[in-house]
Formats: structure tokens, sequence, C-alpha cells
């Protein structure tokens, strides 16, 4: 049983499509499709229910999973071990980020690290939906580490660095709102405002903040992706309401301005770097993690019209 077939398979049952599968490791649906059956011949039972909404796991292929996972994990372990010994010249980091903190912020780090250590492999998953999902890959071993919401503690995991990310109304600068030099979010009822998908974590911070209020914001526009919300603001349609450093590029380019929220529980949110307290770091994982922490500070600045701190 070959070890990139366990990664195939693991991956269909990850994202419950071999479409989707087949992009993410990189051959098409009908050679993974094909994977999958010489692996259901191996096993002796089918491991997938075809559905019209999805592909899910049998009872035996629930088993395999459990398996696959295990020693797919192990394997990698290895790679780091050995990286350890050749002083980080090769291995394995696992990072599961939610999307705000993506590309703003993780990827230059990445970029960085791997201008030092070349020989290393980062398999980064950008984390769309619930805050839920980074602490499932971290429960079942899936991730290295976590970047994510820290809404409550878990005893589960080690939060090694968190820093505050305060939300802002982001807006194109000739928005009648970009002038404000500060907003409460009640302010945004009866606008045009662009959110996220009701499963995603941002939105579900931005909504408990307007029901503390009793308010709620009739939205214009739902989505699944930051980079829709924000170009929605950019051009002039309406604002959307993100942490300022997922808008840190577009305000430092002058396309959007960040106009700061006043009111405490959208300016007091956090993100934290985090792992699993049942498993040990790699010395890779732990290089990494020691530039996430330095850099991280850094990297979370105010900007647009500048967030206030008083």
């Amino acid at each position: 049983m070959r070890l990139e077939v366990l990664r195939y398979f693991l991956e269909i049952a990850r994202s419950g499509s071999v479409r989707k599968a087949s992009e993410r490791v990189n051959i098409t649906p009908s050679a993974l499709s094909r994977h999958i059956v010489l692996l259901e011949h191996t096993v002796g039972a089918p491991l997938f229910e075809r559905r019209a909404r999805g592909m899910s796991l049998t009872i035996e292929g629930e088993i395999l999973q459990k398996y696959a996972q295990r020693t797919v994990s192990n394997v990698d372990m290895v790679k780091s071990a050995v990286a350890e010994i050749r002083g980080l010249r090769s291995g394995v980091i696992r990072v599961f980020a939610i999307e705000i903190v993506g590309s703003s912020v993780v990827f230059p780090m990445i970029r960085e690290f791997l201008t030092r250590h070349s020989g290393i492999n980062v398999q980064v998953e950008i984390i769309t939906r619930s805050n839920t999902d980074v602490l499932h890959a971290l429960s079942r071993d899936e991730a290295d580490i976590g970047v994510m919401y820290k809404l409550s503690p878990v005893s589960d995991l080690d939060y090694h660095s968190e820093f505050e990310t305060p939300f802002a109304v982001i807006a194109s600068p000739d928005h009648p709102l970009a002038s404000r030099e500060q907003i409460s979010v009640v302010d945004l009822v009866g606008t045009s405002v662009a959110t996220l998908g009701r499963e995603n974590a941002t939105r579900r911070i931005v909504e408990k903040a307007l029901a503390s209020f009793g308010a709620e914001i009739d939205y214009t526009l739902q989505v699944n992706s930051i980079e829709m919300a924000k170009e929605f603001a950019r051009t002039g349609m309406g604002v959307t309401v993100l942490p300022a450093i997922a808008a840190q590029n577009e305000c430092s380019a002058g396309t959007l301005v960040a106009i700061p929220i006043s009111d405490w529980a959208l300016r007091r949110v956090r993100v934290a770097l985090c792992t699993s307290r049942a498993r040990p770091v790699s010395k890779t994982g732990a290089a990494f993690l020691e530039l996430l922490s330095l850099r991280f500070n850094d990297a979370l600045e105010p900007c647009g019209q500048g967030i206030g701190t008083g």
C-alpha cells in the first residue's frame, strides 16, 4: 500500500470530492479515482459512499482513515527527525491558518523561512470556514502548527504567541465613511455590506458584537472568500468588516482604507499560534514557530486611517 495513495485517500476524505482532492494533489480526477478503486480492491471493501452531494466514508473507510492518518503522520515525523540530524536541510511542516492571515502574514514568513532552509517542505491549509477546522486538524494530527482566533482557551493546545487583530470597516478611499476616524459596527445598519459565510469565524465574531447591541445587518452580499469581500469594498459597492490585517496590502497600496471600529469586543480579538499538547514539536517545526512568533507582531500593524488603542 503506497504512502502517496494513502495521502490521496485522506485528501478525498477531507474534501468529500474527487475533483477537489485532485486539484490539491495535482493529478487528474480519473487517475485519482483509479487509485481509490485499487485501494478498495487491496482493502477488500468499499471505502466511500458516492452521493449526489459528494463522497463520505463507509465504516471500513473510517477504519482506514484512522490508520492512514497515523501512518502518514509517522512518516512525516521521521522526515522531521532526519531533518534535525541534518540541520534543517529537509523535513515537513504542516500549517493550518485562518484566511485573514494567510497571504498578508503567513506567506511572507514562509518565504523568509524557505529562503533560509530551502530543503524544507511547508504544507499550508488556508481555512475559510470555522475556527474549529484548525482545532480538528491539530487534534487529528493533520497539522503541526495552527494559526487561529483565540476565542477561548483550549486545554489540549499549547499557545506559543498571541496577538490582537483589531477589526475595521474596510472601504474604498472614496466611500462616504472613509473619512471617519472611527465607527461603531451598529452604524453599518442600513449600509451596503458584504459578509462571509455563516460558518466563518470572522462573521460570527462580528454578529456576536451586533447581537450585544440588539442589532442586525441586512447584508447585500455573502461570499466565501475574503478576497471577494475586499473587492466589493474596493469597487465602491459598499463596505466589509474584517480584521484590519486582512487588508494590510491594499491599505498600503492606497486602494482600501481600514476605519477603526470603536466597539471594545471587536478591538480585542486575538489570533494565536498553537500546537497540540499531545504531540511534541519537531526541531523543524520549532524553528518555523520561532520565526512566526518573532515576525507576527511586526506584521500585525494597523493600516489605512490607523487603529486607535485608547
